[in-house]
């Protein structure tokens, strides 16, 4: 079979042992590979009462037909399971050099099951898969934790780990991937998930390579393209992600002080151009990538005084920068370079800080309390706290829980102060002034993710209004979900293919594989994947009741700025919510309903371990 390895992994650390499946032609092209492999297993394997740190949840890594082939991008992957944050479907896409690896190494999938007695990591090595003792890797950084399985093993080994949030339970613990760009699987806790089965680790090694039918034809294919990629990702390769930064406060459009206004006074201070012209060291790319969005930084002061770090994504600036009100850039460095050597989700982490601060400020919460170290403004030891947090020590013990089970304890109203959805902090694209995003995360299978739907700055500074939302929302979903399958980074996958499905994939796919997919086809996979995961979600206890935005977004107008006066009122999003629904064939709840999954070939409630 083109495209792909052929064999999924599975692992069951409760006994130690694992098997191999063969990978069905039919149930690749149903799911493609990624994300919809991830949720035909998840749906599958894991069962709608098990908890998410139970050895009942399951991990499963996965890769695509683009994964480990000349297409730029191609070195990403996926991972998912269900989430400690949200208790539902989570995926979470990576970069850096281990999705690569992990496809050379033999597989397309790895699942994870069970819980090993005590820590262990799993090396798959040419194939061959053993489960080893991890005893001197707990309590090790994930820096710590790549160095020390690379020496141990030699050249070429790469290793997405946890770090001290997963091994302690932090609910946003991230898995860190190694690479000459270090990239993490963010949001929604897989590195909990991960920490409660005592794994720190899978390590891969492989020289296999992916067969593609018409190698000749996918070269002309990306020929073609390389001219337009290079012009469109200008920004990115110039700046990186925080070339957004200003981009966003102009429009008045950036969270601010825990999302109590969309304008934010520091934002000259963090923002891209200053981080490149005072702080690069050089750029750095995921493998094979042209791009080069990643940004080393030389930190100049601070827990990281001296050491080249990655550069913080836009997200992390949002976060640690506008959403505490912190203009102080070094503070972030640090606290980003903390929380990739702890495990954790910076997303998250800042803001359920934010959220924290303003309870304080409101007088929710003592200072004395959380040790007086949580407030907005600059001077804040970011990388102190996030320890801390790792460790669950302290004011750490608290945020390690996130921000909506703080607001269940704090109570006080304090739940109207919540940015985030269905437990997962909410991302930097704004729920108010952002028309789409209201929407795009009260349908989001992940919670507050921006990588479902994704945020149309198209728009410009017109108001487009609230009625082609559904339309747009769907398209963009279906666009993510075939672009998380493939496995293809979003950067590339929107500059090359499109921010919408359409012919243009259709030369690239037909040539790795050999199938002669079409557009329509393309589209209903897109469907079937989407519709499962709210499926699995339904089964979890989601509904149109828990798809609702944090109380400010449909209450609170932002109060001033060029975007002044926007929000997203529940009656808005209701009617939102009432097309959506049934453009997808759901019913009122959001329910897919029997005969749209029949359409979309989806597997029932009899569906067994093995291949749908």
């Amino acid at each position: 079979m083109f495209g792909y390895m052929g064999k999924i992994l599975i692992i069951d650390l409760s006994s130690g042992s694992h098997c191999v499946e063969e990978l069905r032609e039919d149930f690749a092209r149903a799911w493609l590979g990624g994300n919809g492999f991830a949720a035909a297993i998840i749906h599958s394997l894991v069962p709608p009462e098990a908890r998410p740190l139970s050895p009942e949840n399951a991990v499963v890594f996965a890769s695509g037909p683009i994964n480990a082939t000349p297409v730029w991008g191609g070195g990403r992957a996926h991972v998912a399971g269900v989430s400690p944050q949200t208790g539902l479907f989570l995926d979470s896409n990576f970069g850096g050099d281990f999705g690569w690896m992990m496809k050379r190494a033999g597989f397309d999938a790895y699942v994870i099951r069970g819980r090993a007695p005590s820590p262990v990591y799993i090396l798959v090595d040419e194939g061959e898969v053993e489960i080893r003792d991890a005893s001197r890797l707990w309590g090790k950084t994930t820096g710590e934790t790549h160095a020390l399985l690379l020496r141990e093993h030699g050249p070429g080994l790469q290793s997405a780990a946890v770090g001290p949030a997963g091994e302690n339970g932090v609910v946003y613990a991230n898995v860190v991937c190694s690479g000459a760009r270090i990239s993490a699987a963010g949001r929604g806790g897989i590195g909990a998930i991960l920490g409660s089965k005592n794994c720190k680790a899978l390590a891969v090694r492989g020289t296999r390579k992916t067969p593609v039918f018409r190698p000749e034809d996918l070269k002309r294919e990306l020929r073609r393209h390389l001219p337009g990629l290079r012009e469109k990702a200008r920004p990115l390769t110039e700046i990186g992600t925080p070339v957004l930064v200003k981009m966003i406060n102009d429009k008045g459009r950036l969270a601010t002080r825990n999302n109590t206004k969309e304008v934010f006074d520091g934002a000259d201070a963090v923002s891209g151009p200053v981080i490149v012209e005072k702080y690069r060291h050089r750029d750095i790319a995921c493998h094979g990538c042209p791009v080069a969005c990643g940004k080393l930084v030389s930190v100049p002061e601070g827990d990281f005084a001296q050491r080249l770090v990655k550069m913080p994504e836009f997200e992390t600036i949002y976060a640690m920068g506008s959403m505490l009100d912190n203009p102080d850039l070094v503070s972030i460095f640090n606290g980003n370079a903390q929380c990739d050597e702890m495990g954790m989700d910076t997303i998250s982490f800042g803001v359920t800080l934010a959220f924290t601060a303003e309870c304080v400020e409101k007088g929710i919460v003592e200072l004395g309390d959380l040790g007086g170290r949580i407030g907005f403004g600059p001077g804040q030891d970011l990388a102190g706290v996030a320890r801390d947090t790792a460790f669950r020590r302290g004011a750490g013990a608290l945020l390690a829980l996130g921000s909506r089970a703080l607001a269940e304890r704090f109570g006080k109203g304090s739940e109207k102060l919540l940015y985030c959805q269905q437990g997962l902090e909410m991302a930097g694209h704004s729920a108010r002034g952002l028309r789409n995003m209201g929407l795009a995360y009260a349908t989001s299978t992940r919670g507050g993710s921006h990588h479902d739907a994704r945020p149309n700055y198209a728009d410009g500074d017109s108001d487009p209004g609230f009625d082609a939302q559904p339309e747009y929302t769907i398209q963009s979903e279906n666009n993510s979900a075939i672009g998380d399958s493939l496995v293809i980074c979003r950067f590339v996958q929107e500059r090359v293919l499109g921010t919408r499905l359409n012919d243009a994939y259709l030369p690239i796919l037909r040539s790795i594989t050999g199938w002669d997919i079409t557009l329509e086809e393309l589209e209903r996979i897109a469907e079937r994947i989407y519709t499962l995961e709210r499926l699995i979600n339904v089964r979890r206890g989601a509904s149109r009741a828990t798809a609702m935005l944090p109380w400010r977004v449909m209450n609170e107008p932002i109060p001033d700025g060029p975007s002044k006066g926007r929000y997203c009122p529940q009656n808005e999003l209701e009617k939102m919510l009432g097309r959506y629904y049934r453009l997808r064939g759901w019913d009122e709840n959001g329910i897919p309903t029997p005969t749209r999954l029949e359409e979309l070939g989806i597997p029932g409630e009899g569906c067994t371990g093995e291949n749908p």
